[in-house]
C-alpha cells in the first residue's frame, strides 16, 4: 500500500544559538520566512523564541511563542513573494496589536484577527506572547467564509465561541504534525466553517469600538513624537473628526486620551528596573514631553505623586 503523503513541519528555535545572536537570527529566519521584517525593534540583549511550522498543499500553521516583536509587511514584501494568502491568527498569551489599512485594534488573550497578505501590515506584541496562525489560499478563505476583503483587517473579540475555536485550533496544531496531507485538509476546512459560524456576516463600517481599539494602537506607536496630537491621529485613521472624538466620547476626549497614554508609559519607565539609569528628562522626552514642570504637574494629578517622588520611593 503506498504511504499517504505527510504533512511538512518543522521546529524553528533559538535554543541552540548563542544567547547575544538569538535576536538577529530569528529576525533573518523565522521573521524573513514569513514574509515580514522587524518594524524598528531594537537590538534584544536577551531572545529567546520558537515556532512549530506545519505546510500542507493550501495552508500554512504558525504556533510560535516568544517575547515582544513588532513586524511589518510593507509594500515591498508584497511585491517581491507575490504571496496571495488570508491569515486568522488567535493570541494565548499576551497582549497586541495589529493594523491594516485603516482597520485594526488591541488583541488580548482569546480575540481573533484576520489579515491579508496582498496588503502591507503592522502586527506587534507589548509583552511576551504565544499565538496561532493559520494562513490558507484567497480561494479557499473565500468558499468557506466569505470575501477576504470584508473579514481582512478586523477583531473579532473574546467570547464563548472564541473559546470553542480556540479549543479546536490548538487540538489541530498539536495534531498536525502526524497528520497526513488529506487528514489536514478535512481539519483546516473544518476550522475555517467553525470561523464563518463564529464571525456571521461582516459588518459595513467600522465600529466606534472598533475604530478606538485601533485609535489607541497608533497612539501606543506615536507616544515617542511630541507634535502628535488629535489631528495627527485623524489623518493616519483616515476618518471625519466627528467619527473620531465621539469613539472617544465617553472619556474626556481625545487630546486627553494621548495625553494619559503618555503619562502611563512615563510611569511604567520610571518604576521599571531596567530603565533605572535613564534620567527623568529622558524618559520624559522619549514620551512626548517637551515641558518639563508641565509633565511634572500633569503627573502628580494622574497619579498623585511627582515624577521624581516616584523614583525615589522605588530606589
Amino acid at each position: 500500500m503506498t504511504e499517504r503523503p505527510r504533512v511538512k513541519t518543522l521546529r524553528q528555535s533559538t535554543a541552540e544559538v548563542e544567547s547575544k545572536r538569538a535576536y538577529e537570527f530569528w529576525r533573518d529566519t523565522a521573521l524573513a520566512m514569513s514574509g515580514v521584517s522587524s518594524a524598528g525593534a531594537e537590538e534584544r540583549r536577551s531572545f529567546a523564541a520558537s515556532r512549530l511550522v506545519a505546510v500542507t498543499a493550501h495552508s500554512t500553521l504558525l504556533h510560535t511563542e516568544g517575547p515582544r516583536v513588532d513586524v511589518e509587511r510593507t509594500a515591498r514584501h508584497v511585491r517581491q513573494d507575490g504571496r496571495d494568502t488570508i491569515t486568522i491568527a488567535l493570541v494565548l498569551r499576551g497582549t497586541q496589536y495589529f493594523e491594516q489599512g485603516t482597520r485594526g485594534g488591541r488583541l488580548a488573550p482569546g480575540d481573533i484577527s484576520v489579515t491579508d497578505s496582498g496588503r502591507p501590515f503592522l502586527i506587534g506584541a507589548y509583552e511576551d506572547y504565544e499565538e496561532i496562525r493559520l494562513s490558507t489560499t484567497r480561494a479557499a478563505f473565500r468558499a468557506h467564509v466569505g470575501e477576504p476583503e470584508a473579514y481582512a483587517g478586523r477583531l473579532f473579540g473574546h467570547g464563548p465561541l472564541n473559546a470553542l475555536f480556540a479549543t479546536y485550533l490548538r487540538s489541530y496544531a498539536a495534531l498536525v504534525p502526524g497528520m497526513t496531507e488529506a487528514e489536514a485538509g478535512i481539519a483546516v476546512e473544518g476550522t475555517l466553517h467553525l470561523f464563518r459560524g463564529l464571525v456571521g456576516a461582516p459588518t459595513g463600517d467600522v465600529t466606534a469600538d472598533a475604530l478606538r481599539s485601533l485609535a489607541t494602537v497608533h497612539i501606543e506607536r506615536s507616544l515617542h513624537d511630541p507634535g502628535f496630537g488629535p489631528d495627527a491621529l485623524q489623518r493616519a485613521l483616515c476618518v471625519s473628526r466627528s467619527r473620531l472624538y465621539a469613539a472617544f466620547a465617553d472619556g474626556e476626549g481625545v487630546a486627553a486620551a494621548i495625553r494619559d497614554a503618555r503619562l502611563d508609559r512615563a510611569h511604567r519607565q520610571l518604576s521599571a528596573p531596567a530603565h533605572a539609569s535613564d534620567s527623568i528628562a529622558t524618559i520624559m522626552y522619549r514620551c512626548g514631553f517637551t515641558d518639563g514642570s508641565g509633565f511634572s504637574k500633569a503627573f502628580r494629578r494622574r497619579f498623585g505623586t511627582a515624577p521624581r517622588d516616584l523614583r525615589t520611593s522605588i530606589t
